[in-house]
């Protein structure tokens, strides 16, 4: 058997995807009209009928709203518009009753009402024909583009589909405006929402408990779950000024359909539970869950226009809400900027309150200036419907630990007593009177709603690991009195709104530490050290964030930082007040007066948005600002300098945990405190297994550096340790002899070189550097033989700094990246390879797996490689057997080689197209080289040519008479050759495929 994508992935996901209740229509019985048209226009048409049959439609309109469709765009607004038909369907003008309606392309209420169908190896025609190997349709139009790889090929991945679909984007843009979601499938499987203008969307894998990638990816795509996404779940949205679209990952569309069910459960009498806690870790989307359920909620017929409030307790969290929602093609939300404005929207259509979204700070919710409103509310709603008793209300608290304990939320209760309430945290707290889970939750029976732990997140690759490691430990941190004294105080504990009015009384108690956290000649030592660390480990590739103990202290710190790095490196973002020292209103003017702004939060602002897009600043001063809600990825390094515990100290340490262009291993937390030393103490509050793998100290980084080498010498154990040549060969031979094995050493070694240049000038990079310097020798020979790249790319240099500078400059691998050059496959091929590659073995390997590159993988593009499968395919059984006969290979390699040579020079010469060489070459194969085949070909392709125009095998009729010919030309060779039946029909077979490959242009 050919074990091809087809036969592997392909099958098993439409076997799986026809047991979803999917209905498989070959390519061939598809109603199409033509290639160049993706949608499927009869099903459509029925499909509209059925859909909007009580408003009435009839033919005219039916044709409106197709013509809507295709007179649609291509480009980016043209994908707006039609993600926005798919949700609420198009505007048509009934001209009889003179109405504008929206004609529905899918029934989201009905499943039945619609017509799913999948269909595989489906041709469509753009700038050039492209095959795709799966596409589905909902009511005749294509939603869904997988593309399968092989899982047992040496060179290849899910990555290279993820990548085929991009370039089928470019040839083919009037399919992929229809197209939502694209799928690249082997061993895994990753999604990603159709953005043609956009290189990289986000690349996400479904995960469902207790199945594997590929049927947890089928159950994305089942009927219910697919109609579901595009509705709800699938967003146009502009970042930073960039359109791209938003796809809800797994733990988001489970944790806001849970919110959503609740809600309508209860308004159904199927339930009485009226809130719950949603627990996800810091960095995993928390916002856009919260978004995703808010809007599903609204539109639901059940809620019948709610009113929908969002709970904030800081005013950039309330901007920065704000500001996700506003990138969202989506439900525009109202902030209540005053206590006045809230008053009004709770009086709104005489106390029933206003419908729609809103934002609001907790602290509006103030007892004395609601106090009348309250009273007037408890009045009213004794004799009708008011937002006291409404219970189509529903309330999102956004880091609901935080603020839900005291007066503030007591009042926010008590006005919306009917309400639904929804925390969303990353940390929840349970102490007494703070209790998250009381608040939110049912325990014992239900603790939580959803929970996304921190070993969920890193497994997903939604975050990564945050490692903390002391410094200067002997000169700055904290005496252990000072430590003790800030550990057992309450001063963390204090409800928000009280927090202001008592902050001073507590902290003369935690004057000695103030004082130790803003001495000049403390900050100074430390700033050095910063300086220093921030130089040689984070400069040029990611960016920094110094958490200082005060505001004066911040103001210290860029005094001292300035002293040893630029001055435009570092900015201080936090507040001033009028009545602050002389020092701090000079910064404050100094920085207004640089930036050009008078007020200066739009001078924090700005820095903010110049720290995530531009090169400066690098590193960002604070001190209370941006622990909480600020997601920067570039962000790695923390250096801290002030003492926090408990769910503040798990969020601030979290801002460095989004991952990087797969770039970074870890967040790095640089405690200058001690505090950390005692993070068991500072989480007390937390189970083992709730924070496990929250903060790891700098020696785990150690150990899991060690292991990785060891685990990678296991792999290798069969390789002699040195630099020849043969040597690493045969470290080659040992990795693709198993395609598990070969997977396992390049996932391990890339972790390995993140890990290495985040420890730093470490002892143990000392220790194990010839360890490193040898499988770094291993990857490189690897990657110029097999995947013939470079090891490390261009773009990705700096971010490689150490192992480029102390591995790739050593003499071994210097001496093989010279040595061993990249050759490319060209005329001249056998030539280079025999004055560049002097080893025989090496030239063997060299030829084997360009072959593997060009035949195995391009081989439906050209009917010359297509030739030469099985020829190859035995050369890697030869590769993977135990005892290797490299002569053997090698001259079978080099007849391959000139095979392709002159198979392509004897095509130009014979002036075939691709179709009929194709033709001809299955034909040698099975009776040789014959003059007369010469002349057979030219006759059936003259007979077939008018027959063969883009889209003909959609049109039963033409398909037919394609077919009547291919075969008659079967049975003509039949009699000629002496055939039997059998072998008749596995020619015919062969040759209609072949048409079919190549007949489409």
């Amino acid at each position: 058997m050919m074990f091809d994508e087809k036969h592997l992935v392909e099958n098993y996901l439409i076997q799986r995807l026809q047991q979803k209740g999917w209905k498989f229509v070959p390519a061939s019985a598809l109603e199409r009209e033509s290639y160049e048209e993706p949608l499927l226009i009869p099903n459509l048409v029925r499909a509209l009928e059925r859909v909007n049959k009580e408003i009435g439609i009839g033919e005219e309109e039916v044709n409106r709203a197709i013509n809507e469709l295709k007179l649609t765009g291509t480009g980016i607004e043209g994908a707006k518009r039609l993600l926005n038909y798919y949700k609420f369907g198009i505007p048509v003008k009934f001209e009889r009753e003179k109405l504008v309606k929206f004609v529905r392309l899918f029934d989201f209420q009905s499943l039945e009402n619609n017509e799913f169908i999948v269909s595989r190896q489906v041709y469509f025609y753009g700038q050039e024909a492209i095959r795709t190997d799966i596409i589905l349709y909902v009511n005749g139009i294509p939603l869904v583009n997988v593309e399968c790889k092989n899982p047992t090929s040496l060179t290849e991945s899910w990555y290279h589909a993820f990548r085929q679909i991009k370039d089928y984007e470019r040839l083919v843009p009037e399919l992929y405006k229809y197209v939502q979601i694209g799928v690249g499938a082997e061993s895994i499987a990753r999604y990603f929402p159709i953005v043609p203008w956009q290189d990289e969307p986000m690349i996400h894998e479904w995960h469902v408990e207790g199945k594997d990638s590929i049927d947890s990816t089928v159950e994305m795509l089942s009927r219910e779950v697919l109609l579901d996404i595009i509705r709800n779940y699938l967003f146009f949205r502009v970042v930073l000024g960039n359109a791209t679209k938003v796809i809800t990952r797994y733990m988001q569309y489970r944790a806001a359909n849970k919110i959503v069910n609740r809600v309508i459960r209860n308004l159904r009498g199927e339930e009485k539970k009226n809130k719950g806690l949603v627990w996800h870790w810091q960095g995993s989307g928390k916002t856009l869950t919260m978004i995703f359920a808010a809007n599903k909620l609204y539109y639901a017929e059940e809620l019948e226009n709610p009113t929908i409030f969002f709970i904030v307790d800081r005013v950039e969290l309330e901007s920065q809400l704000y500001k996700e929602f506003y990138s969202l093609d989506i439900v525009a939300p109202e902030i209540i900027g005053s206590i006045e404005k809230l008053k009004k929207i709770l009086q709104f259509d005489d106390y029933r309150g206003k419908r729609g979204v809103f934002i609001t700070l907790i602290h509006k919710f103030r007892p004395e200036e609601l106090g009348g409103l309250y009273k007037e509310l408890q009045e009213v709603t004794k004799y009708k419907e008011t937002i006291m008793n409404r219970k189509n209300v529903v309330v999102f608290v956004d880091e609901g630990h935080r603020t839900q304990y005291g007066l503030l939320a007591a009042q926010m209760r008590n006005i919306l007593q009917n309400a639904f309430f929804f925390a969303l945290t990353g940390t929840p707290i349970s102490k007494k009177g703070r209790d998250t889970y009381l608040e939110f939750s049912y325990p014992p029976e239900e603790v939580y709603l959803d929970r996304y732990f921190i070993t969920d997140s890193i497994r997903d690759g939604f975050t990564v690991k945050i490692a903390y490691q002391p410094r200067l430990e002997d000169k700055v941190r904290l005496k252990k009195d000072l430590l003790e004294e800030f550990l057992e105080s309450e001063f963390e504990e204090l409800p928000e709104e009280i927090r202001e009015e008592i902050e001073d009384r507590v902290k003369r108690r935690l004057d000695a530490i103030k004082v130790v956290l803003e001495n000049p000649e403390r900050i100074k030592l430390i700033a050095k050290d910063i300086a220093q660390h921030f130089k040689e480990n984070v400069d040029g590739k990611f960016k920094a964030m110094v958490v200082a103990g005060s505001r004066k202290a911040c103001h210290i710190y860029k005094q001292e930082l300035d002293k040893h790095l630029p001055p435009e490196y570092s900015e201080i973002v936090m507040t001033y007040r009028r009545d602050d020292e002389p020092a701090l209103l000079l910064r404050a003017a100094e920085t207004r007066a640089r930036y050009g702004y008078r007020d200066i939060a739009a001078v924090r602002r700005d820095v903010v948005d110049r720290f995530k897009e531009e090169t400066f600043p690098k590193i960002l001063i604070v001190t209370n600002m941006l622990l909480t809600g600020f997601d920067a990825p570039i962000l790695q390094v923390m250096y801290l300098d002030k003492p926090l515990k408990e769910h503040r100290l798990l969020q601030a340490v979290a801002r460095t945990n989004r991952p990087y262009k797969n770039l970074k291993e870890a967040g790095l937390i640089i405690d200058y405190i001690g505090i950390l030393k005692e993070f068991k103490r500072a989480l007390e509050i937390y189970s083992e297994e709730d924070i496990k793998l929250a903060l790891t100290s700098f020696d785990v980084l150690r150990e899991e550096f060690l292991l990785l080498i060891k685990e990678i010498l296991e792999l290798l154990k069969e390789v002699p340790r040195n630099y020849e040549r043969e040597t690493l060969l045969k470290a080659v031979e040992v990795l693709t002899s198993e395609k598990e094995r070969e997977k396992e050493f390049i996932e391990k070694y890339k972790n390995l070189r993140k890990i290495f240049e985040l420890l730093g000038p470490d002892n143990v990079k000392l220790e194990y550097f010839e360890d490193y310097k040898w499988i770094s020798a291993i990857y490189t020979y690897y990657m110029k033989i097999v995947i013939q790249k470079p090891p490390i790319e261009g773009y990705i240099e700096r971010y490689f700094e150490k192992t480029l500078r102390f591995i790739h400059k050593s003499t071994e691998i210097e001496k093989l990246e010279t040595d061993l050059p990249i050759v490319t496959f060209d005329a001249k091929y056998l030539a280079a390879l025999e004055e560049k590659v002097k080893s025989r073995k090496e030239k063997a390997a060299n030829i084997l797996f360009t072959l593997n590159r060009l035949v195995l993988v391009e081989r439906h593009r050209n009917p010359i490689y297509e030739s030469l499968v099985e020829k190859v395919e035995r050369l890697l059984e030869l590769w993977q057997e135990k005892t290797k006969d490299y002569e053997r290979i090698y001259r079978q390699g080099v007849k391959v080689i000139k095979e392709i040579s002159a198979l392509s020079a004897r095509q130009k010469s014979l002036g075939f197209s691709d179709l009929e060489y194709s033709l001809l070459l299955a034909l040698e194969d099975k009776f040789g080289q014959q003059e007369d085949l010469l002349n057979e070909v030219k006759d059936i392709s003259g007979r077939l040519k008018d027959y063969l125009f883009p889209g003909w095998f959609n049109q039963p009729t033409v398909e037919k008479n394609v077919e009547r010919e291919v075969r008659k030309f079967a049975r003509m060779l039949k009699g000629k050759y002496k055939m039997t039946l059998e072998e008749m029909d596995e020619l015919y077979k062969s040759l209609i495929e072949r048409v079919k490959n190549y007949g489409a242009i």
